[in-house]
């Protein structure tokens, strides 16, 4: 992760690693927003301030994303408070987030895949803290992550 491809410009987004040696989410995580960035240009209006901590409990491993005008840093390891939006999930569920189809930047109930993880979270099997005082920072978030159509 070094930032975006060439052919964007001088005021192209910036995807940076924090770590010398990003963990497997860490590296992961930049690795497909910067993919999304370079795909889709137009998502880089997403780049806005926010901080989002994702951990994968079964794998004993969490980074930080943090987002602000033109960069996305990711760095391994939780941000504890100072997140805006905390997402513990298994690796799996982390995963299928980033792959679900979205609604208004949510995932989609009108999907199958949406409704499997809406039912996650309902269930609290993903743990989602921040969603209710942060939705806007949770959808914008999701869409920089989404994998999907």
């Amino acid at each position: 992760m070094t930032g975006g491809s060439g052919g964007r410009g001088a005021s192209a987004p910036v995807v940076r690693s924090v770590d010398a040696e990003p963990n497997g989410l860490a590296d992961l995580v930049g690795r497909i927003v910067e993919a999304n960035l370079d795909r889709r240009p137009e998502r880089a209006r997403l780049l806005r301030p926010s901080v989002v901590e994702l951990v994968a409990r079964d794998a004993d491993v969490s980074v930080t994303v943090r987002l602000r005008e033109g960069l996305a840093e990711v760095a391994n390891g939780a941000a504890g408070l100072s997140a805006h939006v905390s997402v513990v999930a298994r690796a799996q569920d982390l995963l299928d987030l980033a792959a679900v189809p979205l609604r208004f930047g949510l995932p989609d109930p009108l999907s199958r895949s949406g409704r499997s993880v809406v039912r996650l979270i309902l269930r609290r099997h993903v743990r989602v803290s921040g969603m209710l005082r942060h939705p806007v920072r949770m959808s914008r978030f999701l869409r920089l992550l989404s994998v999907a159509g």
